[in-house]
């Protein structure tokens, strides 16, 4: 063991880390598994055995902070806007036990396997609803499919009116810059701004509920909460319902914009989807693996912690970099190559791991197939337009892009199939 402090520049933020970070964190897991970056301000997991042992062990490392890369508080300017709207508790993904398995139970029972295949008819009609607002050759697969899908999806799932959408897309950009605390102090008020907004809209959703429940998730959670015999605040559950809202869609929208990114940059790849669509979920299984929508997660030390011949100290925030443990040499073959067709049994982190596995995976996995599918049949010769800069958003949460244009040689009608 040692005190010492590896120290490695990395800044998945700004170029070229933003862009490829694939030959540093290699080196990193090879050299030095464990570092401190001083662009973050935090500790840096690469190799997948580590991650999963910090992530089995909620007591010496908590999830408070889980979704943010900056260990402080924002600032007081900061502090000051958001103090308008409704205060902010930890609630799922960065709560520890024993809190976090009373509030994954309302959430859980959403995402039952038979609650998320009753919802593929549905999936599918929003689909091919989207494509046939497309143009006869080319599309922005972001803003025109890849975002409201999803959206679309969660919408219907917590019973939110299709008018309001336009705004869920504002709030969610508006998220990923206040996560991030990056840039000037007027542009982090807007995006404080925004999520006010936000959080008053969800709370004004939870009081309605209550008072004439539908049939919907929302209205669930609010009776389940209200069963207990310490009922959580109306608090933690706008925190709730807005995490569920923000990652039932953002990440999502990342995970069909990469797969079909992929496959069109793996030509053989896609003819063999093409071929036997029976290799669809094994296409998007490995989308997740390569380009992971959720690249990396934190988690802040309770103790003086050693991992990986490193002492990272009490109160220090760590990144868990699930790109790079989806890539580890000591678990997958080639890891820098895109195989659909993996023997690995070992499960990529894309999802997570153990108690903060993903609850929406089912439903994320089942998105994405319906996507593919519909996609496919109906857009011959979907592939890239030559020539775009595909410029990933600057975040260490999401890793997608804010726009992908695509081509492809007409469209078919619903029910025709290439």
């Amino acid at each position: 063991m040692t005190s010492s402090r590896p120290t490695i520049d990395f800044d998945p933020f700004t170029p070229p880390h933003l862009i490829d970070a694939t030959e540093l964190l290699a080196r990193a897991r090879r050299e030095t598994p464990v570092f401190y970056s001083p662009p973050l301000g935090t500790w840096v997991i690469t190799r997948y055995d580590d991650i999963v042992e910090i992530m089995r062990d909620p007591a010496s490392f908590s999830s408070a902070a889980a979704i943010t890369n900056v260990p402080a508080p924002p600032p007081a300017p900061i502090l000051e806007v958001l103090a308008r709207g409704v205060a902010y508790e930890p609630n799922s993904v960065d709560l520890d036990p024993p809190g976090h398995t009373v509030t994954r139970k309302f959430i859980t029972r959403a995402f039952s396997s038979r609650r998320v295949s009753a919802m593929e008819p549905r999936i599918t009609e929003f689909a091919h609803e989207l494509v046939d607002r497309f143009s006869d050759g080319e599309a922005d697969l972001v803003a025109e499919f890849a975002y409201p899908l999803p959206t679309l999806v969660i919408a219907e799932i917590l019973g939110v009116p299709t008018r309001d959408l336009p705004d869920f897309k504002r709030w969610s950009d508006e998220w990923i810059v206040l996560l991030a605390q990056r840039g000037d102090m007027p542009r982090l008020i807007a995006a404080a701004e925004a999520i006010v907004e936000f959080q008053l809209y969800v709370a004004a959703m939870i009081r309605a509920r209550r008072e004439a429940p539908r049939d919907d998730l929302t209205s669930a959670v609010v009776a389940a909460a209200d069963e207990l015999d310490a009922p959580p605040s109306d608090a933690l559950l706008t925190s709730l319902l807005m995490t569920v809202m923000f990652a039932g869609h953002e990440t999502t929208t990342s995970l069909l914009t990469n797969t079909v990114k992929l496959l069109s940059q793996h030509p053989e790849a896609r003819r063999e989807v093409l071929a036997s669509r029976e290799l669809v979920p094994a296409a998007i299984h490995e989308a997740l693996r390569f380009d992971p929508p959720v690249p990396s997660m934190y988690r802040t030390a309770t103790r003086d912690v050693e991992l990986g011949g490193v002492t990272i100290p009490a109160g220090a925030h760590i990144q868990l970099n699930f790109a790079s443990a989806n890539r580890d040499e000591r678990y997958f073959e080639a890891p820098d190559v895109f195989d659909i067709h993996r023997a690995e049994r070992v499960r990529p982190l894309s999802f997570g791991h153990g108690i903060h596995h993903c609850v929406g995976a089912a439903l994320a996995s089942l998105e994405g197939r319906v996507a593919l599918n519909v996609l496919y049949d109906r857009l011959p010769g979907l592939r890239l337009k030559p020539g775009q800069v595909i410029t990933p958003i600057p975040s260490a949460t999401v890793r997608g892009t804010k726009q992908l244009l695509v081509v492809y040689d007409g469209r078919r009608p619903r029910e025709e199939r290439g």
